[in-house]
């Protein structure tokens, strides 16, 4: 009777084993056949639209990248100015003008509250792109307050970079983001101006939780920071010597043009902890507009743009980290520390409108 139970037994393993193989072969299978049947409609479909944000090196990238691996597809890229696109796509669609597939730019709040985008998880075919683990959870990888809506492709540590000819490196380590609050820096600080939309705007977060109300209040106003309304501004600050401390873009594509030119200089970022740096998705995020034009294009486009080849491809052609966990940081040295708790200015949850306010408030135009 043992002997029986057992055999049964191990009948019964195999059989489950068997089923569970199958069940694996035809989900394979089944995201094989949709994937297929969605790229012989797409290239029926013929084009897709996207709206991107102003980054030439990601234009550049994934127009000659798409033409290569899809040919029959074409690529409509449109540089979109981020504040503005919302309302003209809500009139536009007032007027029953539905132009836009795919949105990749900033994660804009608006683009949900306006009820303009889909869900993106039932256009994630791929299983290497539909794998909460490779964004270290859907909490982390999506942006909107829903979790569902904008997945963030790109990790963007953004830290105050400083002239290490005028302050010591070892000070900036020790002083970290206090150096803004030092006197010997009153009107040496150049700032995008945060009191309009751009690179400036998600740091006041930032600020707010490190240097506490009355450190960003402080900086704000004692230390008198020189607000610019361009990066180059900034960089030329820098360059001539009139800042020793920008808070605007990236010194490595920012300088790039005095550095090619011949001009040495030693400019750092801060630093890459929580405590020295902001976390954001350099304008790359993703979402798929509802009621449009190329719906299987645009579902090509999200999978291909968020799958581990591009991701690493566009992050060694725009100089930014993929969010994907299978793509390795470009400078292990200043990226990303796993576990650490990083302000995501950019998120619903920290309105950097409301900081925003208070600044006019201190500083006005």
């Amino acid at each position: 009777m043992t002997d029986m139970f057992i055999g049964l037994r191990r009948l019964s393993c195999a059989a489950l084993a068997l089923i569970a193989v199958a069940g694996v072969a035809r989900a394979q299978e089944d995201w094989k056949q949709r994937w297929e049947k969605t790229l012989a409609a797409a290239k029926a479909e013929g084009t897709v639209i996207v709206g991107m944000a102003p980054r030439v090196d990601q234009r550049n990238f994934l127009l000659k990248q798409w033409k290569e691996d899809f040919p029959d597809i074409e690529l409509s890229l449109s540089i979109i100015n981020s504040s503005k696109f919302v309302a003209a796509t809500v009139a536009e669609r007032q007027s029953g003008i539905y132009v836009w597939d795919v949105w990749n730019s900033g994660p804009n709040r608006n683009l949900v509250e306006s009820k303009l985008v889909d869900p993106l998880g039932p256009e994630l075919i791929l299983p290497e792109v539909n794998d909460p683990q490779v964004w270290g959870g859907w909490d982390n990888g999506f942006y909107d307050i829903d979790r569902k809506y904008v997945l963030a492709l790109v990790n963007d540590l953004e830290s105050p970079y400083y002239n290490a000819a005028v302050i010591s490196p070892d000070v900036a380590k020790a002083q970290g983001l206090k150096l803004l609050l030092d006197p010997a820096y009153k009107g040496k600080i150049v700032f995008f101006d945060p009191r309009m939309s751009g690179p400036g705007e998600p740091y006041l977060p930032f600020f707010k939780d490190v240097l506490g109300d009355d450190g960003l209040r402080t900086f704000i106003v004692d230390q008198e920071p020189v607000f610019v309304s361009s990066l180059n501004d900034a960089a030329q600050a820098i360059v001539r010597g009139k800042a020793v401390i920008a808070i605007a873009g990236r010194p490595q594509s920012d300088l790039a043009p005095y550095i090619q030119a011949g001009i040495k200089l030693d400019v750092r970022q801060i630093g890459n902890t929580p405590q020295t740096a902001y976390l954001g998705t350099a304008g790359s995020t993703v979402a798929v507009f509802n009621r449009r034009p190329h719906p299987n294009a645009a579902r090509v486009f999200v999978n291909w743009i968020a799958s581990q080849r591009i991701g690493a491809l566009l992050s060694k052609a725009t100089g930014y980290d993929s969010r994907r966990r299978d793509v390795p940081p470009l400078d292990p040295n200043f990226a990303v520390i796993p576990g650490a708790k990083y302000i995501e200015s950019q998120r619903p949850e920290n309105d950097g409108h409301v900081v925003m306010d208070k600044v006019r408030e201190w500083r006005p135009q």
